[in-house]
Formats: C-alpha cells, sequence, structure tokens
C-alpha cells in the first residue's frame, strides 16, 4: 500500500481523536501554548535544521477551488478568470548560503509544471484561456524558485526568477502572478516546530499560519460582452486569524505530525467595503524521517465555507473553498509524468464532451 494512503487514513481518523483531546476550538477547551507544553514525551533535536533543502527533489501538487473568479493574465492584453486550479510540479533544490542566524536561502529548479484551471464561464472562449495556460506555463517550465527557510520549519519568502525582468506593467502582473501560483503550493512546506530543528513528542500550537491565507487575486469590475474589454480592476483580499494544533506520535517506525485547524477569514471588495465571512477547517498529516528529521512527505486538506449573509457586491462568491495538496520527497531516479496542462472541468460541474473533468487528487 503506497505511504499516502495509510497517511491519509490516519488524517481521516485525527478529528475524532483530537475532538476527544481537546475539542473542536480553543474556545471550547483552550489550547495554549502553556498547556501544550506541559505534555512533553521526549524532544528530538537535529544537527541541520535545513536538511530537507540539501540536495533534494520534490513532487508538490495542489488543488485550490477559488471562492472568487482568479484572473490569470497574458503579455498580449489576454486575460481570463478560473474557479479551480490543480497544480503540479517537481523540483530539485539546493541550500545556497546563510541569510541570518536562523534562516537560509534555497534555490528551487523547476523540472516540469502542469497546470489545469476551470473556467469561469463568463463568454471568455476556452481557445483562450488555454493559450493563457500555455504561456504561463511556458514561463513556469525550467525556472527557479528562490526561497528563504527558518530552522524552526517556516517558509519566510517565496520568489520567482524565470521570467524576463522586463518593466511593462503586463509582464510585472504576470511575473507575479507565476510566483502566487507557486509560493500557494510552497505554503505546504510551512510547518512550525517547537524549536530550530526540534519535534517534540505531544502537542504544540502554531498561530496565524500562511497556509490558511485564501487567494488573492486582481479581478476586473463587471461583467464583459467581450473578452478582449478592458475593465476596471478591483483588489479581492483574504485575511484573518487561525490556529493548528500539532500532535507528533510515532507510527509504524515513523514519526507523525497530526494537524487540525480552524480559521475564520475575510474577503471583500476594498473599494467599496463588501465583504463575506468564511469560516475554514484544516486536516493534515506530515511524515518525518527520525534520522535526519527531513519532513519527507505531507497532505493536508482545507475546507471553508461562507457564513450566513455573507456576499460580495456581485454576487460572484462561491460559498465554497478548499484547497488540498501533497508534496513528497523524490530519488534521483524518480521522475514521475504530469498530466499535460489545459482546460478541464469546474469540480462537481456535469461532464462536457469537449471538456476533461476534473482531475482526481492523488
Amino acid at each position: 500500500m503506497r505511504a499516502w494512503r495509510w497517511i491519509l487514513g490516519v488524517a481521516l481518523a485525527w478529528p475524532l481523536v483530537a475532538s476527544a483531546r481537546f475539542g473542536t476550538s480553543p474556545d471550547d477547551r483552550p489550547v495554549s501554548a502553556e498547556r501544550a507544553q506541559r505534555q512533553p514525551v521526549e524532544v528530538i533535536v537535529y544537527g541541520d535544521p535545513f536538511a530537507r533543502w540539501d540536495g533534494t527533489r520534490w513532487l508538490v501538487h495542489t488543488q485550490v477551488g477559488m471562492p472568487v473568479p482568479y484572473s490569470l493574465l497574458a503579455l498580449r492584453n489576454r486575460e481570463t478568470e478560473v474557479v479551480a486550479i490543480d497544480t503540479r510540479f517537481v523540483m530539485a533544490c539546493e541550500k545556497t548560503w546563510r541569510t541570518g542566524d536562523h534562516r537560509f536561502e534555497v534555490d528551487c529548479a523547476l523540472e516540469d509544471v502542469s497546470l489545469q484551471v476551470a473556467p469561469y464561464r463568463n463568454g471568455v472562449p476556452d481557445t483562450v484561456t488555454t493559450r493563457v495556460v500555455t504561456e504561463l506555463i511556458g514561463h513556469l517550465r525550467g525556472g527557479k524558485l528562490q526561497i528563504i527557510v527558518g530552522d524552526d520549519g517556516r517558509i519566510l519568502d517565496i520568489g520567482l526568477t524565470s521570467l524576463e525582468d522586463r518593466g511593462e506593467e503586463q509582464a510585472v502582473a504576470l511575473r507575479q502572478q507565476a510566483r502566487s501560483l507557486l509560493a500557494r503550493s510552497m505554503l505546504g512546506f510551512q510547518l512550525k516546530l517547537p524549536g530550530p530543528g526540534r519535534i517534540q513528542g505531544g502537542q504544540w500550537v502554531e498561530y496565524d499560519s500562511p497556509l490558511f491565507d485564501l487567494p488573492t487575486t486582481t479581478r476586473t469590475e463587471g461583467l464583459q460582452s467581450e473578452w478582449w474589454t478592458p475593465r476596471k480592476p478591483v483588489t479581492v483580499n483574504g485575511l484573518g486569524s487561525s490556529y493548528i494544533v500539532h500532535q507528533l506520535d510515532r507510527y509504524q517506525g515513523r514519526l507523525v505530525v497530526q494537524s487540525l485547524g480552524e480559521a475564520a477569514i475575510g474577503i471583500g471588495d476594498t473599494d467599496k467595503g463588501n465583504g463575506s465571512i468564511f469560516q475554514v477547517s484544516m486536516d493534515g498529516v506530515a511524515v518525518f524521517d527520525e534520522g535526519t528529521g527531513v519532513l519527507t512527505e505531507r497532505v493536508w486538506a482545507f475546507r471553508g465555507r461562507a457564513s450566513s449573509g455573507s456576499s460580495l457586491s456581485d454576487g460572484r462568491v462561491s460559498p465554497y473553498y478548499f484547497n488540498t495538496g501533497r508534496f513528497t520527497l523524490l530519488g534521483e531516479d524518480d521522475h514521475p509524468a504530469l498530466p499535460p496542462s489545459g482546460v478541464v472541468g469546474a469540480p462537481g460541474a456535469t461532464e462536457r464532451a469537449d471538456t476533461p473533468s476534473w482531475p482526481a487528487f492523488l
């Protein structure tokens, strides 16, 4: 049985265990850092807290269902909006240099990238969406991610150096868009540990994790009659507060960290002051190599629903949000085949003869 199957099995069982231990939220039964620290079983300290970035290769797969249509741009005045994105990539990472006492810069070369999108049906032809995706993939494939990582498991900053350094407004927007798409997938590597290079038995709490950030996009105001019609940009932001409780146990000879979290996140039109509140829950499981302390695999699932009375001004907000992901450490000879990039059907939508259905999460 593949490793992720039993990992996911533990993830599904974890909410039942967690609810018995500490309730459904800190308000029901307080889960403070002080309380978590009173329950340590053991503390394991590793000499190199950056070992997972030292000559390693990774397969990353994420699926995101947007609460608001997400704008994808191309250099020649093409634009399309999507409601869900399936992103997969293979990357090879190397530590470059230490940028402080507790942080390192890491370069990750993108060996292969796949991007499948479900378009928002606003009159934009699928052929235009396909061209936008093809151009975006062309900029991503063969590029390089520059990451600043902390010795406590945090991802501090992410940059992308694959696009030409051009000053045009559209090129700057495209570069930021490409960086944002990959950064959202890289957030799965964020798992704040109790201390530098330290894994602690029992429980600890992580507050305001970037994993809970809803997708931020610049969309355009109003509906278009034609896909080339220019529209006024409107920024949609996601912000709020969150907590994640982590629990470390041994399972079948591995160190397994099970995670459970909740958040209340607001999004809205900044120029009109309207917004929606999403209640988001998170389940996840991560596997550490006990000998090296390397986080070798992680799966996570976020589910969100808009609270009663929440709505954006034009009614385009979805009452649902999801973010599912997995990354796996690869061997030197592992070269997984990624699916072709392009347009697919929306999650749960009726299948169309001319469009592949939304891909299954692997």
